[in-house]
């Protein structure tokens, strides 16, 4: 069968190109006839002597027009003159050369003619001798050069020529003008760079066309020259044909396909054929060039394919076989030759001319249901079958394999194995006396006997240690069951049974023992134990033959405990469960039978292991050692032995970071049994993580260990500085601001930053980068993100460009760079100045100093700056430029004073020159100021106060003295600090102390400070308890106390809250108290004192410090457009701090008169509108009540860009109720932070709330009356009712009438 062929080569059919020929022919001549038309005429030149002058004449026309030059109205003739046709027919060019003078000067004409008629044109040609050349006539500087270019290369031919004006360059290639226009873009003549760049012809991707003679033509208006013609020569490589990809051979399938794929290359590139034998596949005329793929399909018969490649170099050919391949034939002749009892030998023949990859023999027992079983890669063909069971028949048969496949069988061969002595004992061996003397023993056959069996021998003795051999035997047929008489009455017996073939004896069963005396039972057989849980262990045996049995006795023990042996016995059964076991635990098991007549034999131990469980602890001594910034290592020890409760068979780590990116919770499980450690990799840096760890036995996991917690180790931050700002100071220094990394990718504690500013010219670096060294002092380490840093760089130039980038370093090294400003700096200014500064007696200092030395335009004076450090702003003084001192009056003694002096012209000041001095310290001239009393206790006042005036200090204070004594005493007590609060001790209840402070210095004491009055708490019960911090705002704390019932008689005496040396009075009646006005993020003290008690009857006090200021924003409308169904939509705040939220609420505040008095949501009661708005929704009588209070419509986490209000969603318990139109509400976000604790540890919650939105309103139809429609039938129904009994009242009288 000829097989399918098939080119995939889509080409044009050949009757097409005839058809489009006409078409072509029929289009044309379908125009009509025109005149003649010049598309170019020839322009006036002037020449020289001896040169070169050409003019260029072309048309177009219908027919096409022939074109002829005429000079003074003869056609022109002459071996100086040449016409050249373009090779397109649209014209010619009339050459001369060369020029001769007089002669040539002349008006040349040209004519275009055909049938429809005819036009001329003209140009005028003046010849100048070279000594006539004007100025400004151009010159050549440089012409073109013979050059040779490969082919598809680029060819440059320079030409530079000078005149005045500037000429122009054009180029002739075989005396006709280069259309720089038709090539596509091939060609181009370069019109920007220097000489001789400027005006060189470049062709790309050159071709064997571009070949020829080029002349450079310069033209201005006062003449025309040539350059000297120079050859271009385009060198195409000559390539004989070769395969990069010949074909190669395929094996197929009967039926199957192939592509063959031939790839030639040369040059000229080789037309591609296939042949098969002499019958051409490709056709002449649809011959591909280069590449040629066949498709064969349905083969069935194998062939040669050859490829045939042609060029005009020469031709080449490679053939490629395609095999049909067959599955190979069955073998003949399958022979058993040997048999065994455990093996047979098979020979065969192999039944196929072809050779075979190897052979596979497959066998089964007869008997059997399973399948064949095979024996694969078998070379020869004879093979020997081992493993085979003895006396058992077999059927085998053979296959060949070729690369194809596997072949059909053999025939089936049958054969049966040889006899073998029996393999295992026979099985449920019994025995029971018939008399004192005799015995009956049965049993079944063996499970494995492994031939025919030819009889038992049943073996027994009184001494169950002698060698089998010296122990009495009785034989017997092929029976179950015999007798053996003459026993020996009232001793045990031993007895053991065994099975023979033709072959030989098979093993002997388990010893079974009996008393000789009837009536006991013999010993229980086939005692078997298997572990059913890990604490229970089932015991199974055969039930005595015949025998009355009245119990079980059974006797376990641990392996390693003989001696602590259980005693059970149980209700006749063949099976009994022990229960109450330890796992995984080795257990040995006796059994015996009781009858009336007596007790039995016990069965020699058996043993059994428990099933594992779980383990009960978990793995001991769990460590953890931070590795890198990325890995933590893991070690622990495995649980304790008599905890593990089987084989631990591995371990697995549980893992998480609770304040991470990623706080989920991992785990690594399958760590291999033997590991005491492990690698935890690819965590976050400088992150808390916290480590479980778990044992498991093949029953499941133990209990995990305890959390054990480490941070990973620092690396370089992650992300560059944020916010980077550099802004010009003067012309020699920039100031450079920024903010930390992001919290997430600091990696570690920032130490310090590095500013690294290098000087751009034309946007480049110029020389190596200057690196500024910002490291932080560690009171800064912890410090927000919102933090800004600042860096002054100066030493710069004037009215240079900068670039200045940040990184931050931690102890790792340094992070990513942020990305570079660049700032250039302002003009000149002048140096430095140069200053001494000497401190003189009476708090001054004298400043002296002299002009810059780099003075920079006109000096207009001096800017002096000088601050004590501790402070933030400079004071300034503008100095007149003839000054050169300044007394500097009114300085504090032991300070450090900074210093700066710059000098300013009209661009400004300049660097300045920085210097730092010390005032002598002497001791303070004030005493401590705000005294206060922040607790108290019956023995015991604390105390606080702040260090003198900054003024009065005169340098740092080293110690304090308290002095304090009871007021009706002139005896003072001393007690010294170095802090700025005291707790005095010891002191006696309800009583008053004077107490006043002094401060000291190096040089010595301070005046001492007015006297306080502090009284300590009285021993009789408070007037007030539980003082305490119910809830923290950032403005407000809500302060809540108990009064006792011995003190509510006296409820008419006002309560007065001290802090921060302000009071607030309370009514003795009132147990809570909002306390507003307050700063954000700063520590109170809060005193309840009773008015009614003397010395101020200071009783009870907190501290706390109010919630940072999270939002910085408020709610604001998303859109004008307002939602229909009492629904807006509001852009919520975002939270500017890395403190932990536990919730956000969303709060809406109806516009009443009441909630006008509101500043912002601080002054409300928000504990109180939390508690509110818990809970199950308001009964629907409390409706109407409850619509002008404020509620919370909303709790989530986290907190989302947008919110729609009154979408009627619940949100984690709370209703979004519908907005009522004509409405005003007000808007705001409660954060509730993380519990904490007062001085009392009373848990108090912690709220930041965001300022109220602006009003917002729902502008729709009010809804009101149909929504509370339910609650007014509470209203009107009982109106109507009793308007109607009224009326049916009056009918009753009117009808009596």
């Amino acid at each position: 069968m000829v097989p399918n062929i098939h080119l995939s080569v889509p080409l044009l059919p050949r009757w097409a190109a005839p058809f489009l020929l006409l078409l072509s022919c029929t289009a044309m001549s379908s125009l009509a006839d025109s005149m003649p038309n010049f598309i170019k005429s020839p322009e006036d030149q002037i020449g020289i002597s001896g040169g070169v002058a050409s003019f260029v004449c072309q048309a177009n026309g219908e027919p096409k027009p022939r074109i002829t030059w005429m000079k003074k109205g003869k056609k022109v003739s002459s071996q100086r003159f040449e016409v050249i046709e373009f090779d397109d027919g649209s014209g010619s060019v009339l050459r001369i050369q060369p020029l001769r003078t007089h002669r040539d000067e002349a008006i040349y004409e040209c004519t275009a003619t055909n049938s429809v008629g005819e036009i001329n044109t003209s140009a005028k040609l003046t010849v100048l001798e070279e000594n006539q050349v004007p100025h400004g006539f151009p010159t050549i500087d440089m012409g073109p050069q013979l050059k040779v270019v490969e082919r598809t290369r680029t060819a440059t031919m320079l030409c530079a020529a000078s005149g005045n004006p500037d000429p122009e360059i054009s180029w002739y290639k075989d005396m006709l003008p280069v259309d720089i226009n038709s090539s596509n873009g091939r060609i181009k003549q370069l019109r920007s760079g220097g000489t001789p760049i400027r005006g060189a012809l470049q062709i790309e991707n050159s071709e064997e066309s571009d070949q020829g003679k080029y002349e450079c033509v310069a033209m201005n208006s006062a003449g025309t020259r040539y350059s000297a013609p120079a050859n271009l020569y385009v060198r195409v490589r000559r390539v004989p044909p070769r395969f990069s990809i010949p074909p190669t051979n395929h094996e197929v399938m009967p039926g199957g396909s192939v592509n063959l794929t031939c790839v030639a290359v040369g040059s000229p590139m080789p037309y591609v054929k296939w042949t098969m034998g002499s019958v051409d596949l490709t056709k002449e005329e649809e011959m591909p060039v280069g590449r040629n793929v066949l498709e064969v399909t349905n083969i069935r018969e194998s062939a040669n394919y050859t490829c045939v490649a042609m060029s005009s170099l020469g031709m080449i050919d490679a053939t490629a076989q395609v095999i049909v391949k067959a599955l190979p034939k069955p073998p003949t002749s399958v022979t058993v030759t040997e048999t065994t009892a455990t093996s047979v030998t098979l020979t065969w023949d192999s039944g196929n001319p072809e050779p075979v990859s190897y052979y596979m023999i497959q066998y089964r027992a007869k008997v059997s249901e399973n399948g064949f079983q095979e024996v694969d890669g078998v070379a020869t063909t004879r093979y020997s079958i081992g493993g085979l069971s003895p006396y058992s028949e077999y059927e085998f048969r053979v296959m060949a394999l070729n690369n194809i496949g596997r072949g059909p069988p053999s025939d089936p061969v049958e054969t049966r194995t040889g006899e073998q002595a029996p393999s295992s004992p026979p099985l449920h061996v019994q025995a029971r006396m018939l008399s004192a003397s005799t015995m009956l023993v049965q049993w079944e056959p063996p499970e494995e006997p492994n031939g025919q069996i030819r009889g038992y021998r049943v073996y027994y003795s009184s001494d169950m240690t002698a060698p089998l051999s010296a122990w009495q035997k009785h034989n017997t047929d092929d029976s179950r069951l015999t007798t053996i008489s003459g026993l020996t009455t009232d001793i045990t017996y031993s007895l053991r049974v065994l099975g023979f073939t033709s072959v030989g004896d098979g093993p002997p069963s388990d010893v079974l023992q009996v008393k000789t005396q009837q009536g006991v039972p013999a010993q229980p057989s086939s005692f078997e134990a298997e572990a059913e849980l890990d604490t229970r262990i089932m015991l199974s045996w055969l039930w005595p033959v015949q025998d009355p049995i009245t119990k079980y006795e059974l006797h376990y023990w641990e392996a390693n405990s003989e001696n602590d042996k259980i005693h059970t016995t149980f209700d006749p059964a063949g099976s009994h469960a022990v229960e109450g076991l330890k796992p995984d635990t080795l257990y040995h098991f006796s059994l015996a039978a009781r009858s009336e007549m007596g007790l039995g034999v016990f069965t020699q131990p058996i043993e059994a292991r428990t099933a594992q469980s779980t383990p009960s602890a978990p793995p001991q001594e769990v460590h953890l050692v931070s590795l890198t910034s990325t890995s933590l290592k893991v070690s622990w020890v495995a649980p304790p032995a008599a905890s593990r409760h089987g084989a631990i068979v591995g371990y697995s780590i549980s893992y998480q970071a609770p304040a991470g990116e990623d706080a989920g919770r991992h785990e690594v499980p399958g760590i291999s049994a033997e590991s005491t450690s492990h690698v935890l990799e690819e965590l976050e840096k400088w992150t808390e993580y916290q480590v479980w760890v778990r044992a498991h036995t093949d029953v499941g996991p133990g209990p995990e260990s305890a959390a054990v917690r480490i941070k990973t180790k620092e690396d370089v931050p992650g992300a560059p500085p944020k916010k980077l700002e550099v802004t010009a100071v003067n012309s020699t220094a920039i100031r450079v601001t920024w903010k930390p990394p992001m919290q997430g990718k600091q990696h570690g504690q920032i130490r310090g930053y590095q500013v690294i500013f290098s000087r751009l010219e034309n946007d480049e670096p110029r020389g190596q980068p200057n690196i500024m060294d910002v490291s932080l002092p560690e009171a800064q380490w912890n410090i927000e993100e919102s933090t800004e840093h600042e860096a002054i760089i100066g030493g710069l130039h004037a009215e240079t460009t900068y670039s200045v980038t940040v990184a931050a370093y931690t102890t790792k090294g340094d992070g990513a760079r942020s990305k570079a400003k660049v700032i250039t700096t302002t003009g000149a200014v002048p140096g430095k100045p140069t200053m001494m500064i000497s401190t003189t007696i009476g708090n001054t200092a004298l400043i002296q100093w002299q002009p810059p030395k780099e003075m920079v335009g006109e000096l207009m004076g001096y800017l002096l700056q000088y601050k004590r450090t501790e402070d933030e702003a400079f004071t300034s003084r503008e100095l007149r430029s003839l000054d050169d001192h300044y007394t500097v009056t009114g300085l504090h003694k032991g300070a450090t004073y900074v210093f700066r002096l710059s000098a300013k012209n009209r661009a400004g000041a300049g660097e300045a020159h920085v210097k730092e001095i010390g005032t002598q310290e002497d001791t303070p001239s004030g005493y401590p100021l705000n005294l206060r009393v922040t607790g108290l206790t019956t023995t015991s006042t604390q105390l606080a106060w702040e260090p003198p005036a900054l003024a009065e200090r005169n340098g740092r204070i080293t110690q304090y003295t308290v002095v304090y004594r009871d007021i009706n005493s002139q005896q003072n007590t001393t007690n010294r600090t170095g802090d700025t609060r005291m707790t005095i001790q010891g002191l006696k209840p309800d009583t008053t102390y004077d107490i006043r402070v002094q401060a000291f210095t190096s040089k010595g004491a301070g005046p001492i400070s007015p006297s306080i009055q502090s009284r300590t708490m009285s021993t009789s019960p408070a007037f007030a308890t539980s003082f305490g911090v119910k809830a923290v705002m950032k403005t407000s704390v809500l302060l809540t106390w108990e009064v006792p019932e011995n003190y509510k008689s006296q409820a008419h005496q006002p309560f007065k809250i001290l802090y921060n040396q302000q009071s607030v009075e309370v009514q003795g009646d009132q147990k809570r108290r909002l306390i507003t006005r307050l700063q954000p993020d700063t520590d109170y003290s809060f005193v309840l004192m009773s008015r009614g008690n003397s010395a101020g009857g200071l009783q009870q006090q907190v501290s706390i410090r109010t919630s940072p200021d999270l939002f910085k924003s408020k709610p604001v409308l998303y859109s004008q457009q307002q939602a229909q169904g009492g629904k807006l939509t509001i852009d919520l705040p975002q939270v500017q701090t890395t403190t932990q939220v536990k919730w956000y609420y969303i709060a809406v505040v109806p516009v009443t008169a009441s909630s006008r008095r509101w500043e912002n949501p601080d002054e409300m009661d928000l504990d109180a509108l939390l508690e509110s708005s818990d809970g199950p929704v308001l009964r629907r009588r409390r409706r109407q009540l409850d619509t002008a209070k404020p509620y919370i419509t909303a709790k989530l986490n986290p907190l989302p860009a947008t919110f729609t209000l009154g979408d009627e969603k619940r949100y984690n318990g709370f209703l979004n109720k519908p907005l009522t139109g004509h409405q005003q509400y007000l808007c705001f976000v409660l954060a509730a932070l993380r519990e904490q604790e007062s001085d009392a540890s009373d848990k108090y919650r912690t709220f930041s709330a965001s300022a109220y939105s602006d009003p917002i309103q729902v502008q729709i139809p009010d809804l009101s009356p149909r929504v509370e429609q339910p609650e007014m039938l509470w209203v009107m129904g009982p109106v109507l009712a009793v308007v109607l009994i009224i009326i049916i009242v009056i009918a009753i009288l009117l009808f009596k009438r």
